[in-house]
């Protein structure tokens, strides 16, 4: 059995990079919106919360956008436009510069009510809650009725028809 012993050795690791940058490398080719981000952050040795805080938006924003899990809302273009120093919205696949939806996303067939409807509610760029005033009904209902429920009430199946088939 060995004895306790009170000593630390330590010695410093010169070459090597820090943890937090040796964790997730970035990528030297980017090809998504959150690899050009995450690329960048790495370039000017910044932690996730300075980059948020630079940005103007959450740490946990940045992480989702950084994972590619969410995609930038349209405000936040210029900023990221910015903050990289080039256009990445070309090279990512997004059709719009203000869009916030990948290329063929929001061109996929739609075969359900909630699938137009968030077709629609993109062709118009709106928000939810904006879409959802705009038809006269709760935002709750819409948020449903794109996740794919039921549209029950004839009044709002007369009025998504409506919306959607205006010819």
């Amino acid at each position: 059995m060995l004895p306790f012993c009170e000593r630390v050795v330590s010695k410093p690791r010169k070459k090597l990079q820090p943890v937090w940058r040796r964790s997730f490398p970035a990528s030297k080719e980017p090809r998504t919106l959150g690899e050009h981000l995450r690329r960048r952050r790495h370039t000017l040795g910044l932690h996730q919360s300075q980059a948020a805080q630079k940005l103007g938006v959450s740490s946990r924003a940045l992480t989702d956008w950084e994972c590619d899990k969410t995609y930038t809302s349209w405000g936040c273009h210029e900023r990221l436009i910015e903050y990289l120093g080039y256009d990445p919205f070309p090279s990512c696949g997004l059709q719009d510069p203000y869009g916030n939806e990948p290329q063929g996303v929001a061109v996929l067939p739609s075969d359900t009510i909630g699938k137009r409807l968030r077709q629609r509610r993109l062709e118009l760029k709106l928000t939810r809650s904006q879409f959802a005033q705009k038809l006269g009904v709760p935002l709750t209902s819409l948020r449903g009725w794109e996740r794919g429920g039921r549209v029950r009430c004839r009044k709002h199946q007369a009025l998504l028809r409506a919306e959607l088939d205006p010819a």
